[in-house]
């Protein structure tokens, strides 16, 4: 359970740089997580190691979710009393490990048959709640397809990816919850969770303290959609005589690189969890046959947020995967 209790670090960082280092310091917790990633995926082996037995693993995202939350609050709580520089510097610190791992551990709670409502809590803090709705009976479903909002169209960079990603998983979740009728539809309840969490913030912390919530929300949502982004960008399902395509391994990108898995609850194991999607993280196996992105998800995430260097690396390894399943199908 140790090697994937890294993220606890980070989080707890924030505060405790706050305080021993001032105001302007919780930024340096996204430096240190920005380096430890990349030196991970850079500088330790690769290697197809074995999925772990499921023991106690499952509580590491419980308490992550209960960490996180805390420090959310916690943040908007001082906001309020910053400058505009260590404001941006505390917002981006809390956001980032919001989108990092406070989504993955939401992610793994709204997967399992236990505890929904504690991702959905988590959700709740960075006001993506619609997120498990769209993921679960979008994205699982329609993947690697035109009608998945979630999956980056070949060519497709990351800022128009985005522009079109987040009102459309909105609306894959209305209208999946639509068919169940008004008195059920989740999106209307998460709608409403929203705006009276804003109005108790405004009320609590003011306008300064909302606002640095909303954009810690904010820079939440553009890293979990970094890695919606890299996770399948350009490997489309093609059409059959039967059909679509079915779903397999070669439709996500990974990453073999064991301990930057361990940073990120097994995120590179990603065909994996398209298999077994209530998987608990840690008996992930690492699919032999799945593509690799080049530089892990870590430099993966940097490199999207340069699109002329990102399709120059990404745009051959997505051909070359084209090329090798005709090939192979042929």
């Amino acid at each position: 359970m140790l090697a994937f209790a890294a993220p606890f670090g980070f989080a707890l960082a924030i505060p405790a740089l706050y305080y021993g280092a001032g105001p302007w310091s919780p930024v340096l917790s996204v430096v240190a997580l920005l380096a430890a990633l990349l030196a991970a995926e850079f500088l330790s082996p690769r290697g197809a190691a074995q999925a772990a037995t499921r023991g106690g693993h499952f509580l590491l995202p419980r308490f992550y979710v209960a960490v996180q939350l805390a420090v959310i609050a916690w943040a908007t709580l001082v906001a309020g009393t910053l400058g505009i520089g260590p404001f941006l510097g505390l917002a981006l610190a809390t956001g980032v490990t919001t989108g990092v791992f406070g989504v993955l551990a939401a992610h793994e709670l709204v997967h399992g048959r236990r505890q929904r409502w504690l991702g959905t809590l988590m959700l709740t803090g960075m006001s993506y709640r619609h997120f498990r709705t769209a993921h679960i009976h979008g994205h699982h479903r329609w993947a690697g397809t035109v009608h998945d909002s979630a999956t980056a169209r070949p060519g497709e960079n990351f800022y128009r990816f985005l522009l079109r990603t987040v009102p459309g998983q909105f609306a894959e979740a209305w209208r999946f919850e639509s068919r169940r009728g008004l008195a059920k539809n989740r999106v209307l309840r998460d709608l409403a969770a929203t705006i009276a969490l804003y109005l108790a913030i405004a009320l609590a912390c003011g306008w300064r303290g909302l606002g640095f919530f909303v954009l810690q929300c904010a820079i939440g949502i553009v890293v979990l959609e970094l890695f919606n982004y890299i996770a399948h960008y350009g490997l489309m399902r093609g059409a059959t005589d039967a059909g679509m395509e079915p779903f397999g391994d070669r439709h996500s990108w990974n990453s073999s690189n064991v301990l930057a898995n361990h940073l990120i609850f097994n995120m590179g194991r990603h065909s994996a969890h398209h298999t077994r999607p209530a998987a608990s993280f840690e008996t992930l196996h690492w699919a032999v046959n799945a593509p690799e992105l080049p530089m892990g998800y870590a430099g993966s995430i940097v490199l999207a947020l340069v699109p002329p260097m990102w399709r120059r690396i990404m745009d051959p390894a997505v051909q070359s995967l084209h090329t090798d399943s005709r090939i192979t199908s042929g």
